[in-house]
């Protein structure tokens, strides 16, 4: 009789309603619908983070290439840090370097390289309906710019350089 003056459940009084049940999964539906395509859209903008880094890298091996041999790259796999283990011998005056290969990025990088001036790009499809990331830094500018800022819908390379 004491846990009744208490209210205490007694007997059949115990656990969740439907109605409460229901309100705990639709606000975690609502959470979700929210948190998902933020984190999505964190990651792939940290992975373009790492891209524009490795430009950075590739632009100053790029200009100790050329201080080395007298010309650019004309691969990626020319340069230390993107050439895979076990290729060194294709670092040595390096034209086409025939059988290296790259080190695995999230990006696809490339070099374009003509006489005095190059350009290289760290190009990756994010969606399949979306528009291709593509950045790109040249032997004349400073920082890397983002081709497209609707692949990601937020550069912070966008907002950071420009």
């Amino acid at each position: 009789m004491r846990l009744r003056s208490m209210n205490y459940p007694v007997g059949n009084e115990r656990g969740f309603t439907l109605v409460e049940a229901l309100v705990v999964v639709s606000i975690l539906a609502i959470l979700s619908a929210v948190a998902i395509p933020s984190y999505t859209n964190h990651i792939n903008r940290s992975k373009q983070t790492d891209a524009a880094a490795s430009l950075m890298t590739a632009r100053l091996e790029m200009e100790e290439f050329f201080a080395d041999n007298g010309h650019y790259a004309a691969t990626i796999q020319c340069l230390p840090s993107f050439v895979a283990t076990g290729n060194t011998a294709c670092l040595s005056d390096c034209g086409a370097c025939v059988g290296a290969t790259a080190k695995p990025r999230y990006y696809t990088l490339s070099i374009a390289s003509t006489g005095a001036n190059y350009q290289i790009s760290a190009t990756r499809k994010i969606y399949t309906w979306a528009a291709t990331d593509v950045v790109t830094i040249t032997g004349s500018s400073d920082s890397p710019t983002v081709a497209n800022t609707n692949a990601l819908k937020f550069s912070i390379f966008e907002w950071l350089f420009n």
